[in-house]
């Protein structure tokens, strides 16, 4: 999971990382571990964020399936 692009996605779009907890009906403290790469994101929370950020195919692709080489 790229975590830099999904915050750049959450600021375009107006939410907080509290807000967008909210909007996708967990803790602040869940999607903050989620986004530090703690605990994974579920395929249910991978498809509403698609739809929360209005995120293309690709968008989502390289958001939360790219490819991390050190």
């Amino acid at each position: 999971m790229n975590a830099n692009e999904l915050k750049a996605e959450l600021i375009r779009h107006g939410f907080t990382i509290p807000s967008y907890a909210a909007a996708l009906g967990i803790s602040k403290k869940t999607a903050y571990a989620k986004i530090a790469g703690k605990t994974d994101f579920t395929q249910p929370e991978i498809a509403a964020t698609k739809e929360i950020l209005e995120l293309s195919d690709q968008r989502l692709l390289d958001i939360f399936f790219a490819d991390e080489v050190s």
